[in-house]
């Protein structure tokens, strides 16, 4: 896996992620908001210690494994994780996936958390997982995700309250009705249905779905595609906070690609700052982030997070190069070590290309090109594709 990078800007993402999609929170699948769901109701039902969010991993991960097990076309599934830890394993307990890091580190269920209360499926935003409310939207979610195998043979809720109730017993076999219950492939019409209502409940949200059925990915790359796409956003501040999020997005691609310079040019040997300075590929990268900061700077919309603001002045053209070159290789120690106007391979250095890092990002699937496109975007895209949307 490829090393992902925030440069200290992970609050300024988190709060940029609102802006663009309000409410969205990282949810990019149905199934994603149904485990959850399912998870927290769960926890009201079964005699066990374990936490809601423990349970509502436990879910993921065993629609995962489930998939997993058919080998090869598990590889271009990017809607489940722990594809290496579970390869070759016949069998499965809820103890083997319920215990700190047994699973995979950041867990689909975290990237819920938010957009649970954002989607109007829990009362209120919290801090923790396990703190959440359904709401009746919320528990209509889980209750058809139970349901989606009414028909086939067996009983999804209750096997899967036997199997997190007996926490050691490892399950071999699947019922197909708890396949049909768990798997992200196939959630019902019901499931999708649902989750467009409360998608669309929020006018801010309406818009920009019917917006990204007119409007590609390639599109939204490009300048007047973004024009186009914030004309048709009727609410003013979203427009304004929108037009904030493409112009970071600027920001964040130039970022990679100036780190990516400094990158390949110490992949032979360690370089004073000021040879770094005088080369034209650094030079280029930066005098290219620079501008992107100062136009974010002079067009920024109020409330902007003070993290993206204070790295766009630290980065602005008018500032001295070097300071600049050692500013931003010390955003990220652990590939990069800057001491004594030097700058080295950090503990962490491959010498692959850089990546981005997102806060929501699945750390297990392979970053997706970069696209100039905010994150929120592509992730709202794909909830609507895979709810069947955008036909």
């Amino acid at each position: 896996m490829r090393l992902r990078l925030d440069f200290g800007l992970r609050r300024a993402i988190m709060g940029f992620n609102e802006w663009a999609v309000p409410g969205l929170g990282g949810a990019f699948f149905v199934r994603q908001l149904s485990w959850a769901c399912m998870g927290l109701r769960l926890a009201q039902e079964v005699e066990t210690s374990a936490t809601p969010a423990r349970i509502a991993e436990a879910l993921e991960a065993f629609a995962s494994w489930i998939v997993v097990r058919r080998g090869a076309e598990a590889e271009s599934e990017t809607r489940v994780q722990g594809k290496r830890k579970f390869a070759g394993r016949n069998s499965l307990s809820f103890n083997d996936v319920a215990k700190g890091g047994a699973y995979v580190t950041v867990p689909f269920r975290r990237s819920a958390t938010r957009a649970l209360p954002g989607l109007k499926l829990c009362a209120e935003e919290e801090a923790r997982f396990s703190s959440l409310e359904l709401t009746r939207d919320g528990i209509e979610l889980a209750e058809l995700a139970f349901a989606s195998g009414r028909g086939l043979e067996g009983d999804a809720r209750g096997w899967l309250k036997e199997w997190i109730g007996q926490e050691d017993k490892a399950a071999k076999s699947v019922q197909r009705t708890v396949k049909a219950a768990l798997e992200p492939g196939l959630a019902s019409e019901a499931e999708k249905q649902l989750v467009l209502g409360c998608v669309r409940a929020d006018r801010r949200r309406a818009v920009l779905a019917d917006l990204l059925r007119t409007h590609s990915n390639t599109m939204l790359g490009t300048q007047s595609g973004r024009a186009a796409l914030l004309d048709g956003v009727q609410d003013a501040e979203h427009a304004a906070r929108l037009a904030t999020c493409f112009a970071f997005e600027d920001v964040r691609t130039r970022t990679l690609r100036a780190a990516q310079s400094i990158s390949s040019t110490i992949h032979v040997s360690a370089q004073e700052v000021r040879q770094l300075a005088g080369r034209k590929d650094v030079m280029d990268a930066f005098d290219e982030l620079g501008r992107k900061c100062d136009a974010l700077k002079a067009s920024v919309a109020p409330g902007a997070p003070s993290e993206a603001l204070g790295f766009c002045e630290e980065q602005s053209g008018s500032n001295d190069l070097a300071t600049r070159i050692a500013s931003l290789a010390g955003r990220a120690p652990i590939v990069f070590s800057v001491i004594g106007g030097r700058i080295d391979q950090g503990v962490a250095y491959t010498g692959k290309p850089l990546v981005a890092d997102d806060a929501y990002d699945a750390q297990e699937t392979e970053a997706e090109p970069v696209l100039e496109v905010p994150g929120p975007l592509l992730r709202f895209r794909r909830l609507l594709k895979d709810a069947e949307a955008l036909k």
